[in-house]
C-alpha cells in the first residue's frame, strides 16, 4: 500500500487518489480493484477528485475544457481544433442529450416490450422483463442500505435506509434527472459570462453512474438474453426467423446501451490504472480517440451479438442446460478471483459474484493487482478465445440436438432447417470474427499512453539542461 509514488517530471512527488489507496488497503491479489471503485466512489461522491478543487472554490477545476481552468484530459476527443463553446457544445449539450435519449428509449422499450407480452397472455415474460427494469435499483439499494448502517448508528440509520429500499422503485427515474440537470448547466455553460459556475456542476461526479453501471450489466444484458430466447422459441427449428419490430428495437437499444458502457468503464480503468503507477495526475482524465472508441464500440457490439445469439439458441434448444453453462461459469471465476485470498468479507465477496456475472457477457479489466502482470490486449485476446470455445462447444450441441430433433420430419423440411442451422453458423464465426479485427484495430490505433509521457519527460530535461 502507498500513499505517495514519485512522478518522473523533475522528481515530482504526485499523490494518488484518496479513493484508490482507500481501495488498495484493502487488500492485495485479486481484488477487484476497479469494481470497489465504481461501488465506493460512487457512493461515497462527496470524497472524488474528478472534478477537483481550484483555488477559488471551484468544484469543477478539471474542467476538461481549455481555458476554463484544471488541466487537459490525458488524450482528447478529436475536438482539437474546436474552441471552448464548440466543445461545451458537443460534450455536455449532446453528448448528454444522446444519453439520456437512449437511457429513456431503453427503459421505454423494455417496458413496451412487457406490456405487449402481457397483452399476449405471456404473463411470465412480461413480468420478468419488467422485474428486470427495477432490478438495477434494488441492486443499488441494497447497496446504498448496507453503506448506511456502516456509516450511520442509532436512530439515524435506522430511518434513512429503509428509505432506500422503500424507493427503489423509483431510482431508475434518477439518471434521467441528473441528465436534464447536466444538460440544463452544458446550456448555461455556452454563455462566457457565467461558464466557469456551470462547469463547475457539470464535472462534480454523481452516485447515478453507478446505478447507469448497474442498468447495463443487470438489466441491459439480462433483457437482451431473455428477449432472444423467447425469439428462438417461436420456431425452435429455424431460430430468429420471425422477428417483432418492437422486440429488434429493444434488443437494438440494450446492445447500444451495454456497449457505450464497457467503452466509458474502459476509459475509468485506464484512468485508474495511470493514477496507481503514477502516470497522471489526480486532476487529469484519460480519455480514448473517437476513433478509438467507434472502433472499441463496433468490437463490442459484434462480440455481444456474437455471444448472445449462442447463448439464445443454446438455451432455446437446451432450455435450463443454458444455467448450468452460467452457472459453471460464474463458479470458474469466482473461484479463480478468491483463490489464495486470506480474508472474505461480505461485501468483497458481493463485488466477485457480480464480476463473475459481468464476465459471462464480456470482458472488464477490473483487477488492477493482479499476480500475474501481462500486457491488457492478452487478457482481452485470452477470454476472446475461451469465449469462442464455450460458443463453439455450444454450438456443436445445438446442433446435432436440433438434428436429432427434426429427424422424423419430411425430408424438404430437413434440408430447410439444416441450412437455416449452418446459415447461423456461419452469420455467428462472421461476426465473431468483425468484433476480433475490430479488438485488434482498437488496440492498434489506442494511444501509448506511456510513451508519450517518456517522450515529454526527455523534452522537459533537455529543455532544462539548455535553460
Amino acid at each position: 500500500m502507498f500513499t505517495h509514488q514519485q512522478g518522473r517530471k523533475g522528481g515530482r512527488i504526485r499523490e494518488p487518489n484518496q479513493s484508490v489507496c482507500r481501495i488498495l488497503h484493502l487488500g492485495k491479489g485479486a481484488v477487484s480493484v476497479q469494481l470497489v471503485i465504481i461501488m465506493k466512489s460512487a457512493w461515497e461522491s462527496q470524497n472524488l477528485q474528478e472534478g477537483g478543487v481550484d483555488g477559488g472554490g471551484n468544484p469543477g477545476g478539471d474542467s476538461d475544457v481549455p481555458g476554463e481552468g484544471g488541466s487537459h484530459s490525458s488524450s482528447s476527443c478529436c475536438c482539437h481544433g474546436c474552441g471552448t463553446f464548440c466543445k461545451i457544445f458537443l460534450k455536455y449539450t449532446i453528448g448528454r442529450s444522446l444519453q439520456l435519449t437512449f437511457y429513456i428509449l431503453d427503459i421505454a422499450t423494455d417496458v413496451g416490450v412487457a406490456y405487449t407480452d402481457y397483452i399476449k397472455g405471456d404473463i411470465i415474460f412480461a413480468s420478468i422483463t419488467l422485474g428486470l427494469v427495477f432490478a438495477p435499483g434494488l441492486l443499488f439499494a441494497l447497496f446504498a442500505f448496507t453503506q448506511v448502517l456502516m456509516s450511520h448508528t442509532g436512530i439515524l440509520a435506522c430511518i434513512k435506509a429503509p428509505l432506500w429500499l422503500i424507493g427503489f422503485p423509483f431510482l431508475p427515474l434518477w439518471p434521467i434527472f441528473r441528465d436534464l440537470h447536466q444538460i440544463y448547466h452544458g446550456v448555461m455553460a455556452l454563455f462566457p459570462a457565467n461558464r466557469k459556475y456551470h462547469l463547475a456542476f457539470l464535472n462534480k461526479p454523481s452516485r447515478a453512474y453507478l446505478l447507469k453501471f448497474l442498468e447495463a450489466f443487470v438489466e441491459a444484458a439480462p433483457q437482451i438474453l431473455l428477449r432472444l430466447y423467447k425469439i428462438t422459441l417461436r420456431k425452435q427449428e429455424m431460430p430468429f426467423s420471425k422477428l417483432g419490430p418492437l422486440e429488434i428495437v429493444q434488443v437494438s437499444f440494450s446492445l447500444v446501451t451495454l456497449a457505450n458502457k464497457l467503452i466509458s468503464t474502459q476509459q475509468k480503468t485506464i484512468t485508474t490504472q495511470q493514477i496507481i503507477n503514477g502516470d497522471i495526475d489526480n486532476s487529469e482524465r484519460f480519455r480514448l480517440p473517437c476513433l478509438v472508441q467507434l472502433l472499441g464500440f463496433l468490437w463490442w457490439s459484434t462480440f455481444l451479438v456474437a455471444r448472445f445469439e449462442v447463448m439464445a439458441i443454446f438455451a432455446g434448444s437446451l432450455k435450463w442446460w443454458i444455467f448450468v453453462v452460467i452457472g459453471v461459469h460464474v463458479v470458474l471465476v469466482f473461484l479463480f478471483q478468491t483463490l489464495g485470498l486470506q480474508k472474505h468479507g461480505l461485501q468483497r465477496i458481493f463485488i466477485y459474484l457480480f464480476s463473475a456475472f459481468v464476465f459471462i457477457f464480456a470482458y472488464i479489466q477490473f483487477n488492477m493487482q493482479a499476480r500475474i502482470k501481462v500486457t491488457v490486449w492478452l487478457s482481452y485476446t485470452v477470454y476472446s478465445i475461451l469465449v469462442l470455445l464455450e460458443n463453439s462447444v455450444m454450438l456443436v450441441v445445438w446442433y446435432f440436438a436440433q438434428e436429432v430433433a427434426t429427424a422424423n420430419y419430411p425430408e424438404e423440411d430437413q434440408l430447410a432447417f439444416a441450412s437455416h442451422r449452418q446459415l447461423l453458423i456461419y452469420i455467428h464465426y462472421g461476426v465473431f470474427s468483425f468484433s476480433m479485427l475490430m479488438l485488434v484495430l482498437t488496440f492498434w490505433c489506442a494511444p501509448n499512453f506511456r510513451q508519450n509521457k517518456v517522450e515529454e519527460d526527455e523534452e522537459e530535461m533537455k529543455a532544462i539542461r539548455v535553460s
